[in-house]
């Protein structure tokens, strides 16, 4: 009995910090990812507002929001389209940029880095509008 009450702690313990992703994304530390010939591409989270920075040398900003996408509760003829704005940077320039969920471009290059938009969340409902603080976007960086 004692074994087993054992081996379940050990076992509560490993998979509670394997299921961690190490990026706390609640702190006012900014994330950073890496990017290396081993691990080349990463999907990073980015909360509304939040940067984001790749190796140090790019910067990352998720500054803007255009959801007309159909609430997941609602039948529509068309699926709609959310679009989110980034403002990039690399210490000498800066760019802004609007990528789509089902419209192009979903992706632009900058600064030697594919930058993808992968999701836009949540999705909406009918019975309530996200508040922007809510919005997230997962992305896609690729060298």
């Amino acid at each position: 009995m004692t074994k087993t009450i054992i081996l379940s702690a050990i076992l509560f313990i490993i998979i509670s910090v394997g299921c961690t992703d190490g990026i706390d994304l609640t702190s006012s530390k900014m994330p950073s990812v890496v990017i290396n010939k081993i691990i080349d591409s990463a999907i990073v989270r980015v909360n509304y507002s939040q940067e984001v920075s790749i190796e140090n040398n790019t910067l990352i900003k998720f500054d803007g929001v255009s959801d007309s996408r159909c609430p997941m509760d609602v039948v529509c003829i068309w699926a709609g389209d959310g679009g989110i704005s980034l403002a990039l940077s690399n210490g000498r320039e800066q760019l802004h940029s609007f990528l789509h969920t089902t419209l192009f471009p979903r992706e632009i290059s900058y600064n030697g880095y594919r930058i993808i938009l992968k999701s836009l969340n949540p999705y909406p409902k009918s019975s309530s509008p996200t508040k922007l603080d809510e919005y997230y976007i997962e992305l896609i960086i690729k060298r």
